[in-house]
């Protein structure tokens, strides 16, 4: 990957690939989780051709842990909130993108979204291929960025069919 993004920020879980230098980064853990459950949220602030943005990468808890994930939708709408600069999200929410507490967060933060129809878990079960059943992964972005198209991706050998989201400013970002 390093020749076509050779700027990366994390080794595993949530990883971020930039084709432009990583200006700043940081994360959000669950506390009192171990070490492979606590990463909920990783950004990178990247600038490209003069303006600034955070791109975020997401992975909450799974349904069948309802506090938690409420928990994790609420610490990334808190998180967008206090952005001031354009924010695309983006990662596994483990939410169709009907759910309650999905459509919460669009109305509190103001993101579009940009993944209502593909179709993206699971992808496998162990070893067996499938056919992705839900859209349970999503990308989101400020009002700053127009999308261009928006598809599923290849199978890459992960459990969740990826979606590929081409994304542009749709005007200048204001301070």
């Amino acid at each position: 990957m390093a020749p076509r993004y050779p700027y990366s920020l994390g080794e595993a879980g949530l990883v971020i690939l930039s084709k432009h230098p990583i200006l700043a980064d940081g994360r959000i853990d669950r506390p009192g989780y171990p070490p492979w459950m606590s990463l909920m949220l990783r950004w990178a602030r990247i600038e490209v051709n003069g303006t600034t943005f955070e791109l975020v990468g997401v992975h909450l808890a799974r349904p069948f842990y309802p506090e938690l994930q409420g928990e994790d939708i609420g610490a990334v709408t808190q998180f967008v909130q206090t952005q001031t600069l354009p924010v695309i999200v983006a990662g596994d929410f483990n939410m169709s993108p009907w759910t309650e507490k999905l459509e919460r967060f669009t109305a509190a933060t103001g993101l579009k979204r940009y993944n209502m129809l593909y179709l993206t878990w699971p992808m496998r079960w162990g070893k067996v291929p499938l056919q992705p059943l839900v859209a349970i992964d999503n990308v989101f972005a400020t009002p700053q960025f127009a999308k261009i198209a928006t598809q599923g991706g290849p199978r890459l050998g992960s459990d969740h069919r990826p979606i590929i989201a081409d994304i542009a400013l749709a005007k200048p970002a204001q301070p």
